[in-house]
């Protein structure tokens, strides 16, 4: 009997010892096999980030070799490079667009164990950012009395709003700026030299200048005296605190973006303004650095206007091939030289003051908020008599005391994007004597004198186009680019005023994102006259002007308004397009060619 027991019990302990056996030997199996797969996941990944790299850097030689003089560039079928290759094919939309298909292969074309494709789009022009429908300079906003805003403003100057006006949305009013320069350095005849930067590996990529302020205070804004070769990427402009004759990446006080489009290949007067997110503080007589962030590419990279008498006697110029190294080693200019600067502090009050029934639907922004309601929350350092939400603040959680007043935003288009568009037009030819058009071709040019159109006439445009005198456009005019055209937009450049009346239109092409913009650049600020005066209603289009007012009449539904000072008269209702963050305007056979943003396709 015990016998019988102990034979069954050993068969027993047998078979579960091999069925363990088994499942150790399966689970050994499965682990291996995992693995096994996850060597392969792991590899494809890596793989996979190669060749997206390779496509990448098939889209980049595209770029550069359609900015090479005399380039008849058409693709190629597989060029190696790195750990694989990559094959580029080029498409037109429209005369001055392509499409630019890169592929990535690892290891090669013929047997890829990974491929990427990419697709962007490049045009001769440049692209624009209206991040505002309505941006406004330092001459401010005034609301006349039952005037709206559908939508939010940005105001470098004091908005006003009279009684029963509305701006549905956010209103914003920077801190007002000096002036004059606290601080410059500006080279002049022979002392004046290029220094290269962002070419060369291991050479000058990124560039500092220090300088001290004359007083404490926010800096608002600082200007630089750049060109470009090709199209580098864009350009990060950082304000840092000293450390021991260098600039200290762990103390940044302030970054903003210079984008590559707002800058020319020559340089341009005046310097090109950066401003940053929120303006640092600077204390009096205090070392600080302004740094520029390129990046290395030895067909588009940069040129900084420099004093070779180094007349700036607040600080010194250094150079460094990567800022954010571990210990990152700046070196002296060689020969020492002074970068061309302007810095701008704040301290300039600005305000919103409304009245009775003064409404603002979203935020409100500024120094001093008065005499307002306000749907959204309240930031100021000074209030009066304004409601947020329904109540008065005091224990208000939606009322900000003491909020730092908003930095100042530069207009999106640069003097250099001006200069370049009236190279463009005058290389195209010029016409003389005042003309009326009407049905007809507006051809790029430079055209002295005045033009005018009205009575339902439709104008095709061929940007960009260069008007000496004045532009009145009346009763039903439309002016449109030519179809050709497809999603790039283009520029009427006019030296006098604009007069817009009764339904006249400026149109784009008629493609998704194409838009025609006629832009001013006569000067308000001596003559008091508007720059643009818009009267009557139905008139849309993008209006731009720098230096002018924009004098609004009547309903009107605008794609964008940016002047330096805008009136909105009694009962104007002013809508507008929003999100209009990335319009390329067309420069014209002449121009170099340069990334469409927001083309960008990974396929």
């Amino acid at each position: 009997m015990d016998k019988n027991i102990t034979n069954k019990e050993s068969g027993q302990m047998l078979v579960l010892s091999i069925i363990v056996a088994a499942l150790v030997l399966v689970n050994g199996l499965m682990i291996l096999a995992g693995s096994q797969t996850f060597f392969q996941n792991t590899t494809y990944t890596v793989a996979s980030a190669q060749a997206l790299q390779l496509a990448e850097a098939g889209a980049d030689k595209a770029l550069a070799s359609f900015n090479t003089a005399g380039s008849s560039y058409s693709g190629e079928s597989e060029t190696a490079l790195g750990a694989g290759s990559f094959s580029v094919a080029i498409s037109s939309e429209g005369p001055d667009t392509k499409i630019i298909t890169a592929t990535g292969y690892v290891p090669s074309k013929t047997n890829a164990k990974a491929k990427r494709t990419i697709s962007i789009k490049a045009a001769r022009g440049a692209g624009i950012s209206f991040n505002y429908g309505v941006q406004v300079g330092e001459g401010g906003l005034k609301m006349e009395n039952s005037s709206e805003i559908e939508g939010s403003v940005f105001s470098n100057g004091s908005i006003s709003m009279e009684n029963s006006t509305r701006i549905s949305g956010d209103a914003i009013v920077a801190g007002g700026t000096a002036p004059e320069a606290d601080q410059q350095a500006l080279c002049s005849g022979i002392s004046c030299t290029d220094f290269i930067f962002g070419r060369f590996p291991n050479g000058p990529i990124d560039m500092a200048q220090s300088f001290k302020s004359a007083a404490s205070g926010y800096l608002n804004k600082v200007a630089l005296n750049l060109k470009k070769v090709g199209s580098p990427y864009d350009l990060t402009i950082r304000i840092m605190r000293d450390d021991g004759g260098k600039p200290d990446k762990n103390q940044v006080l302030a970054t903003g973006i210079l984008t590559s489009d707002r800058v020319g290949s020559d340089y341009s007067l005046p310097f090109i303004e950066i401003g940053f997110g929120s303006a640092p503080s600077l204390i009096a007589d205090t070392t600080y650095w302004i740094v520029a962030d390129a990046y290395q590419d030895s067909s588009n990279y940069w040129m900084w206007s420099a004093d070779l008498s180094q007349g700036y006697t607040g600080g010194v110029s250094r150079w460094s091939p990567n800022w954010q190294a571990g210990n990152p080693v700046w070196d002296d200019t060689s020969p020492p030289v002074d970068l061309d600067f302007k810095t701008y502090m704040g301290g300039v009050a600005t305000s919103i003051i409304g009245a009775n029934t003064a409404l603002i639907t979203g935020d409100a922004r500024a120094n001093t908020l008065q005499d307002l309601s306000i749907g959204g929350e309240a930031y100021y350092q000074l209030q009066q008599n304004i409601k947020v939400g329904g109540s008065s603040c005091g224990s208000n959680p939606e009322c900000h005391p003491g909020s730092p007043d908003p930095a100042p935003v530069p207009m999106p288009i640069s003097e250099a994007n001006i200069n370049s568009w009236k190279d463009d037009a005058e290389n195209a030819g010029t016409y003389t004597g005042d003309m009326i058009i009407c049905n007809a071709v507006l051809t790029s040019g430079k055209y002295v004198g005045n033009i005018s159109s009205n009575n339902g006439c439709t104008t095709i445009i061929m940007p960009p186009v260069w008007i000496t005198g004045n532009l009145s456009l009346s009763n039903n005019v439309t002016y449109k680019l030519d179809p050709s055209m497809g999603g790039a937009s283009g520029v009427i450049l006019v030296d006098g005023r604009i007069i817009l009346s009764n339904g006249a239109k400026i149109m784009g092409s008629g493609s998704t994102g194409s838009y025609l913009m006629v832009l001013s650049l006569y000067d308000s600020r001596e003559s008091g006259l508007s720059a643009i005066d818009v009267s009557n209603g139905g008139n849309q289009g993008i209006l731009y002007a720098p230096l002018g007012l924009a004098d609004i009449k009547n309903t009107n539904s605008l794609n964008e308004l940016t002047a330096w000072k805008v009136i909105l008269r009694n009962n104007v209702e002013v809508g507008y397009e929003t999100g209009l963050t990335s319009v390329f305007f067309s420069s014209g056979p002449t121009g170099s060619y340069s990334v469409i943003k927001g083309t960008y396709q990974l396929r």
